[in-house]
């Protein structure tokens, strides 16, 4: 659902106006209310590109690389699809990113995860339409060069020092910034990716309501999710090794935000949560100058160095808010590993189904029974070692993760969003469902393999689950 903004060095920057009052950040939030009929949701999925001679990380730059990449995808006309074209982002001369005239965007993560940032869309068949004419894009892309791309929750095989570094000045301030918060925050800045979906919401009671909700249920999505069992090429220990490094990660902007549970919970008391949490940056002139530590409350109130803080300043501030689900204009939800190209499509379909009926909202949040932060962050923790096996008020995960897609599917049955063979957006569920079937998440059915038919071998997880085979795509 967002964009980012075209850069040009030397163009003028104008951040917009000092803000007055606090009461406008609460009305900024509010601005992202819509009426139901206008509901959209947006798809973000982070993959990591590898060369396919030797699996090494694709590097930033060089002939074959990110920075190509991307400047084929900009300038090779031969490749777009008809009617779509790319522009190239650029920071002091740097290719960083590409957007398309239909807000989508094509974004790098600190380690040259290739993000696609979906265009917010009504259908979920469109949202499908969407990934794979990108990843159809890339592979034209990419196929020549014989660079591949793979869904994982963490890199499966390199050191935090193979992976390259984006130049991005924000990427800068954060790895100065992170060792100082947490011993794995330069892990999740490089060797993690995710897959999150981006929904609206009509009012603060419904934003509220659907907060809470998918707050509640975090724990089992992150285990119908859960895709990061290898780290440096052998089983890392655990089931998600992503959802491990964020346990380790700047306290002060991620995990369970207690605030959502209390009572009076709405846009007031979320600002003023944030308004309190350290800011990593202040974009000024297109670079990203470093305040790392310094609360955005005392930014508000004093200026930093003649820099008054702005709407900019305060949405540039909700992109380093890193809680389980979030608040900017509109709910992002966020706890889901990077997966397969066929699981992509499940992640938007399970939340559509759960959050956007409001019969669905009410019955996943009885499910977890008005569940505590403590509990919540505990049952995430069991999910990273024990997948559906761990439990929760005596029901095992696998169970509830039975019902909550029962009732995710319920909430689309009822939405009715049909494709042009009369299919209705349940269809996206199927990977998921397999996953419940099977009573174990993709990352055991990933150790079964290399345990077995792979003879303790990674090797093989390059072909299998790699996004370009044609295989892979939903239809």
């Amino acid at each position: 659902m967002s964009q980012p903004k075209r850069a040009k060095d030397g163009e003028p920057d104008d951040p917009g106006e000092p803000i007055e009052r606090v009461e406008d950040l609460y009305a900024h939030i509010a601005g992202g209310e819509k009426a139901r009929r206008h509901f959209r949701v947006g798809t973000e999925h982070e993959k990591f590109g590898f060369l396919r001679g030797d699996h090494r990380p694709l590097p930033y730059e060089g002939p074959v690389s990110i920075e190509t990449i991307l400047n084929t995808i900009a300038t090779d006309r031969a490749i777009w699809e008809k009617g779509r074209s790319w522009q190239a982002v650029q920071e002091s001369g740097r290719t960083i990113a590409l957007f398309c005239e239909d807000d989508s965007a094509i974004t790098l993560e600190p380690g040259g995860q290739i993000e696609l940032s979906g265009a917010p869309l009504a259908s979920l068949h469109h949202t499908c339409d969407e990934i794979n004419r990108h990843l159809a894009l890339l592979r034209r892309a990419c196929l020549p060069r014989d660079v591949g791309f793979i869904g994982m929750g963490f890199h499966p095989t390199a050191r935090y020092e193979d992976m390259p570094t984006v130049p991005k000045s924000r990427y800068r301030v954060m790895q100065r910034y992170m060792p100082t918060r947490g011993t794995r925050g330069l892990d999740m800045m490089k060797r993690t990716a995710t897959v999150q979906a981006n929904l609206d919401f009509e009012n603060e009671a419904d934003m509220v309501a659907s907060f809470r909700t998918a707050l509640a249920v975090t724990p089992i999505v992150a285990a119908l999710f859960a895709n990061g069992a290898f780290k440096e090429g052998r089983p890392s220990g655990v089931l998600s090794e992503r959802l491990l490094t964020w346990t380790d990660t700047d306290p002060d902007r991620s995990g369970f935000p207690a605030i959502v549970f209390e009572p009076g919970f709405g846009y007031e008391r979320w600002v003023e949560w944030v308004l309190d949490v350290p800011i990593y940056f202040v974009r000024r002139q297109f670079t990203h100058l470093d305040y790392a530590g310094i609360p955005f409350r005392r930014f508000l109130k004093e200026g930093l160095d003649g820099h008054r803080a702005t709407l900019r300043d305060f949405a540039d501030h909700l992109t380093t808010i890193f809680t389980e689900v979030r608040v900017k204009q509109y709910l992002e939800v966020r706890t889901a590993d990077s997966g397969p190209w066929s699981r992509i499509c499940a992640l938007p379909a399970l939340w559509k189904g759960l959050l956007y009926d409001t019969a669905a909202r009410d019955a996943a949040w009885r499910l977890m029974e008005q569940p505590s932060v403590s509990e919540l962050a505990a049952l995430q923790r069991a999910v990273i070692h024990q997948g559906f096996a761990a439990r929760y008020r005596g029901r095992s995960l696998l169970e509830l993760a039975r019902e909550l897609l029962a009732i995710s599917s319920g909430g689309l049955q009822r939405i009715a969003c049909r494709n042009s063979r009369g299919e209705d957006e349940r269809i996206f569920l199927g990977p998921l469902e397999q996953t419940v079937a099977e009573g174990r998440t993709f990352a055991e059915r990933l150790l079964a393999r290399y345990h077995g038919e792979w003879r303790g071998s990674i090797d093989p997880l390059w072909s299998d689950i790699e996004f370009f085979p044609e295989s892979d795509a939903i239809e």
